[in-house]
C-alpha cells in the first residue's frame, strides 16, 4: 500500500476556497496528498510545461518538425483511391492537409509558444480551443462541425509530437495526475517521475493503467464525472484510494489527519521477509509466484520478496518505449536484459498484444470493437513482418536464457500451428547464417472462451499455458471492464468464470503441462483460496501483491480450498458464490486479512 503525505517538506496554507469531497471508486490502494497537473489530449497525452526563455527557438523548430511529418502523412492518405478508407476519405484528408497549411495556424502556435513561455503541445491545446469555441457558436450547422476537422488536425500534430525527440520534463515533487481517461503508454513515460497519485472521469478496476498503478503502488481513484470542471493544474487535493474519495482545497486539519493515518498504515508491520526454499500451503502443497514485471529493476524487487521467475512480460510496452515499433535490435537488448535478470526462474514474454491503431495510421478510421477487432496474435499473423521480426529477436535472446513465448488472444489450433511454423522458419533462417539461437518453449493465452472449449488440444499443442483471467472474464460475461456502466456485471465469481478456471487447470495439471495464472484474481489473497481449490499451483502479479498473497498460500491448507470449491458446487448464482466465499473466509482465514478489510 502507497502512503505518500509530505509536500516539500511542510504542510501546505489552508485555502481559501471551500473544501470538497468527490466521491469515485478506488482502484488502486493508498493515501496521497500532492497538487493537481492536469493531462490533455487522446493519443498522445500531454500537460503544460512552462519553458525558459533560451527554450522557445528549439519548441518551435520542434513544431514546425511536427507539422511537416503531419503534413506528409495526409499527402500520402489523400493519394489513395481505395483501401480502408471510404470514396470520400481522400477528399477529407486533402481539407485537413490544406488546414494544416494555411500559415495562419501554424504562425498562431508559434505565437502561443513565444509568448506564454509554453510547450508545443500546450500552445496547441490553447489556440485549437480557441478556434472550436469559435466554430461551435456558428449558427450553420455545416459550418459549426467542422471544429471536428479543426480538433482532428490538431490532434494529428499532437501525435507527430509524440515521435519527434521530445524533451524530457519531470513532472515535479508530489504530482497528482488528473485525466478523463489515463492511457497505459502515458503512465509508463511518466512512471519515472514517480507521480503521487492517480485520478480519472473512467477507467476500471481491471484496465490496464490501473493495473500498472498498482504494480507502481501509486493511489488511484476513478469514476469522477466532469473532473475538469472541478479542478485546475496547482490545485491541492488529497486521494483517498482506500474509501474512493478525492478531497479538493483540504483544510489543515484535514491534512493533518490524512497524513496521520497514511504515516500508521504505511507503518504496519509485513510479512516482508522472502520466503525461505518453496513456498507451500499448510498441508504441503507447493506454490509458485512469479511477476508480471517489464524491467529488470522491477524484478529484482520482485525477486527480494519471494517471486521465482516472470510470469509475464508485456512485451506490447516497448512500442512507448521506442516511441513506435521497436527494431529487431531494440527487441533484442531489451529482451536479453530481463532474461538476464530472471536467470534461472526464467521468463514469460507475450508478443505484442496491441490493436492495429497502433500500426497504421493514427486518424484513420478506428474499430467499432477493439476488443474484439485485429489484436494480438491475430494482428502478428496479419502483418506477419512485424511478428516474424519478434519472433528472430526471442530466439537470439533464447540463446543460452531462459526465455518461453507466449501468444495472446488464441482462439484454437491454427493460430498456434502458424506461429509454430514462423518459428521454424526463422530458426532455419538464423541457423544458415550461423547466429546463435535458443529453442524457447511456447504458450498459449487463455483467455476467450473458444479457447476454454478447445483447451485438451491446446494443452497438447503447446509446452505451458497462462491463464488471462481478466480478459476471460470480459469475454465470458459480455462486459466491457473499463466502461463503469457495467462494471456491476464483471463479476471474477460468477460461476461460468470458475467453471471455465476449473475446466482449463484441470486439462493442464491432467496432462502434466504448467498452468500459470495471470489477472486481478491470481494477485488478490481474497482469490487465493478459491484458485488452490481449483487447482492452480502457479501465480502470477504484480510486485505490490507478492507479500500478501504469499501469506495467504503459506497460511492456508489445499485440502480446505479444496473444500470450498466442493461447497460451491451446488449454488447457482454469483451472489451466492461470494457469501460462501465470505463465510469460509470469515472463519478459517480472517487472521490472514488485514484488521479493516471489509468482506463485502
Amino acid at each position: 500500500m502507497n502512503a505518500k503525505t509530505n509536500l516539500d517538506g511542510a504542510a501546505p496554507a489552508v485555502k481559501a476556497a471551500p473544501e470538497v469531497r468527490l466521491k469515485g471508486s478506488a482502484v488502486s490502494r493508498g493515501v496521497a496528498i500532492g497538487k493537481i497537473v492536469c493531462l490533455h489530449g487522446t493519443n498522445r497525452q500531454f500537460y503544460r510545461i512552462d519553458i525558459k526563455p533560451s527554450e522557445i527557438e528549439a519548441e518551435i523548430k520542434r513544431l514546425g518538425v511536427a507539422v511537416t511529418l503531419a503534413k506528409r502523412q495526409l499527402t500520402r492518405i489523400a493519394s489513395r483511391k481505395a483501401g480502408r478508407i471510404a470514396d470520400s476519405g481522400p477528399g477529407i484528408f486533402e481539407a485537413h492537409r490544406m488546414l494544416i497549411e494555411d500559415s495562419s495556424l501554424q504562425t498562431k502556435f508559434e505565437k502561443e509558444i513565444t509568448e506564454q513561455n509554453v510547450n508545443a503541445e500546450w500552445a496547441i491545446k490553447h489556440v485549437t480551443d480557441t478556434y472550436v469555441a469559435k466554430y461551435k457558436a456558428i449558427d450553420d450547422e455545416h459550418l459549426r462541425d467542422r471544429y471536428i476537422d479543426i480538433e482532428d488536425v490538431a490532434e494529428r500534430i499532437l501525435a507527430a509530437l509524440g515521435g519527434s525527440s521530445a524533451p524530457k520534463f519531470a513532472l515535479g515533487k508530489n504530482a497528482i495526475i488528473a485525466a478523463k481517461e489515463l492511457r497505459p503508454s502515458t503512465l509508463i513515460e511518466l512512471a519515472e517521475d514517480a507521480p503521487t497519485a492517480i485520478i480519472t472521469e473512467n477507467g476500471g478496476w481491471t484496465s490496464h493503467s490501473f493495473i500498472i498503478a498498482r504494480e507502481m503502488g501509486c493511489p488511484a481513484v476513478t469514476g469522477l464525472k466532469k473532473i475538469f470542471r472541478r479542478i485546475k493544474t496547482g490545485d491541492m487535493v488529497i486521494v483517498d484510494g482506500f474509501n474512493g474519495q478525492v478531497i479538493l482545497n483540504p483544510s489543515k486539519e484535514t491534512i493533518d489527519r490524512f497524513s496521520a493515518a497514511a504515516d500508521a498504515d504505511s507503518a504496519k508491520p509485513g510479512s516482508s521477509a522472502k520466503p525461505h526454499g518453496p513456498l507451500k500451503t499448510l498441508d504441503g502443497t507447493t506454490v509458485r509466484i512469479y511477476a508480471n514485471s517489464d524491467s529488470p529493476a522491477a524484478y529484482r524487487k520482485a525477486k527480494a520478496l519471494g517471486a521465482n521467475g516472470i510470469g509475464l512480460y508485456r512485451s506490447e510496452f516497448l512500442f512507448d518505449r521506442f516511441r513506435g515499433v521497436p527494431t529487431e535490435a531494440e527487441q533484442y537488448k531489451a529482451y536479453c536484459l530481463i532474461a538476464d535478470s530472471a536467470g534461472e526462474g526464467g521468463v514469460k514474454i507475450r508478443t505484442f498484444d496491441l490493436g492495429a491503431e497502433r500500426l497504421l495510421d493514427q486518424n484513420a478510421s478506428k474499430e467499432k470493437n477493439p476488443a474484439l477487432g485485429l489484436r494480438a496474435v491475430r494482428l502478428g499473423l496479419r502483418f506477419k513482418q512485424l511478428l516474424r521480426t519478434q519472433i528472430r529477436a526471442l530466439l537470439r535472446a533464447s540463446a543460452n536464457r531462459h526465455i518461453d513465448i507466449v501468444i495472446p488472444m488464441v482462439s484454437g489450433l491454427s493460430e498456434i500451428r502458424s506461429v509454430k511454423e514462423m518459428v521454424h522458419h526463422e530458426a532455419e533462417l538464423l541457423a544458415s547464417k550461423g547466429k546463435s539461437f535458443g529453442s524457447p518453449r511456447l504458450g498459449a493465452m487463455i483467455e476467450i472462451p473458444s479457447a476454454v472449449f478447445m483447451i485438451n488440444e491446446l494443452v497438447e499443442e503447446t509446452d505451458f499455458i497462462c491463464l488471462g483471467t481478466n480478459d476471460l472474464i470480459q469475454y465470458l460475461l459480455a462486459v466491457d471492464r473499463d466502461n463503469e456502466a457495467v462494471a456491476d456485471w464483471y463479476r471474477s465469481l460468477h460461476p461460468s468464470v470458475l467453471k471455465a478456471v476449473r475446466t482449463v487447470l484441470e486439462t493442464a495439471n491432467r496432462a502434466g503441462k504448467s498452468a500459470i495464472v495471470c489477472g486481478e484474481m491470481a494477485g488478490s489473497p481474497y482469490y487465493v483460496p478459491m484458485l488452490i481449490g481449483l487447482g492452480a499451483t502457479e501465480l502470477s502479479m504484480n510486485v505490490h501483491s507478492i507479500e500478501k498473497v504469499a501469506r495467504m498460500v503459506a497460511g492456508i491448507a489445499a485440502d480446505e480450498a479444496g473444500q470450498l470449491i466442493d461447497s460451491i458446487g451446488s449454488v447457482s448464482t454469483v451472489e451466492e458464490v461470494e457469501e460462501t466465499l465470505n463465510q469460509a473466509v470469515k472463519k478459517n482465514w480472517a487472521h490472514l486479512f488485514p484488521p479493516n478489510f471489509s468482506f463485502a
